[in-house]
């Protein structure tokens, strides 16, 4: 399905891999170079219990934070290995973790990009500020145009704290002087999708850079019992054109659908995963997990991460790549990565691009 958007360079472009061509070549080659980014989880701990959580399960059985020395140390190590940016996420809540702040300048002083998506529900002013002078962009995840809707995803009573803070993120941004992105994210499911345009109204009206809207996924949620979930599709595209009317030079909204099929759904157009490599997975229990979509499935560990060196003497080795090399797509839940593999499989390996005619 197309996106609804008012360019093709945007952030949410999946062809952006492309500029990653000696890496994309290195996977290919099975000769793989440092992973151009991280998911960096500093706490399984957290302050919300949304309905579609990926990696509840494994958040009950590790309910960790990362301590603070260590994180700055890890800060340091992924300067000397050549990561470009990490996103700091969970797992859990990051803004849970004390060392957040601290840990965020720390990687700009290793020269390492961050963005970070939080629910916003807790965000501390020390935390506001670490955001606006380090990452390049920070994700509220919301999901909500109103409080009804926010309690019935989330299940928790926080939207109007939420959106308090956002507001107070963005005055902290412009006293600042940051250029940090600021996007209202927007899971849709269907206790939601009929505030879509709602929320999208709020995000203007504060001044936030943009909304993403995306559909959640339930075969995303690992070793969980979950219905399928069915989307009223004519609904949800009335919303998304709604709020995609309120764009204008200043502010952007995002129907990201490119990933899914006609009906929302999970689709595969891929044969092989090779995606993965391009992303390690830094989790607060210790480990360093091959993808962060199955946060939690104990074969594809890679290692723990007490010793920040340790990721040396597994990454692109014999046992790594053999993971890589036996996931079954079909097997897997909805990809993240999948318009990579997408890309990956068509103009590097298949060559059904005759990439050497342009």
């Amino acid at each position: 399905m197309t996106d609804i958007q008012d360019s093709q360079y945007h952030p949410f472009n999946s062809i952006k891999v492309l500029y990653h061509k000696e890496y994309i070549e290195g996977i290919v080659n099975k000769k793989l170079l440092p992973p151009i980014t991280l998911d960096f989880d500093p706490s399984n701990l957290c302050n919300s219990n949304c309905i579609w959580c990926n990696s509840k399960e494994f958040r009950k059985k590790n309910p960790y934070n990362m301590d603070k020395d260590h994180m700055l140390k890890l800060a340091k190590f992924f300067g000397e290995w050549g990561i470009k940016s990490a996103c700091v996420a969970g797992g859990g809540e990051p803004t849970m973790n004390p060392g957040l702040s601290d840990f965020l300048y720390s990687m700009t002083e290793n020269n390492v990009k961050t963005s970070l998506i939080t629910n916003g529900i807790d965000i501390s002013k020390e935390q506001m500020f670490s955001i606006v002078d380090n990452c390049s962009w920070c994700g509220f995840s919301i999901d909500a145009g109103n409080r009804e809707s926010f309690k019935d995803v989330h299940q928790v009573d926080k939207f109007d704290q939420v959106i308090d803070n956002l507001k107070e993120l963005i005055k902290i941004k412009k006293e600042r002087n940051s250029k940090t992105d600021i996007t209202y994210k927007f899971l849709i499911h269907p206790y939601n999708c009929h505030t879509i345009y709602n929320a999208t109204k709020i995000a203007k009206a504060i001044n936030c850079n943009k909304v993403q809207c995306r559909p959640v996924c339930h075969d995303n949620l690992y070793n969980q019992d979950n219905e399928k979930v069915v989307f009223d599709v004519d609904k949800v595209n009335s919303q998304l054109e709604k709020a995609f009317a309120l764009t204008d030079d200043s502010f952007k909204f995002f129907g990201i659908k490119h990933k899914f099929g006609a009906n929302l759904e999970r689709v595969v157009r891929f044969k092989k995963c090779r995606a993965v490599s391009i992303m390690a997975i830094y989790c607060a229990d210790g480990t360093v997990q091959l993808c962060h979509d199955l946060r939690g499935k104990e074969d594809w560990i890679l290692c723990r991460h007490d010793d920040p060196y340790e990721i040396l003497n597994v990454w692109g080795f014999k046992e790594h790549l053999d993971i890589i090399d036996n996931i079954d797509p079909n097997n897997c839940p909805r990809c993240t990565f999948q318009p990579y593999n997408e890309l990956i499989e068509n103009l590097f390996v298949e060559d059904n691009m005759f990439r050497d005619f342009p």
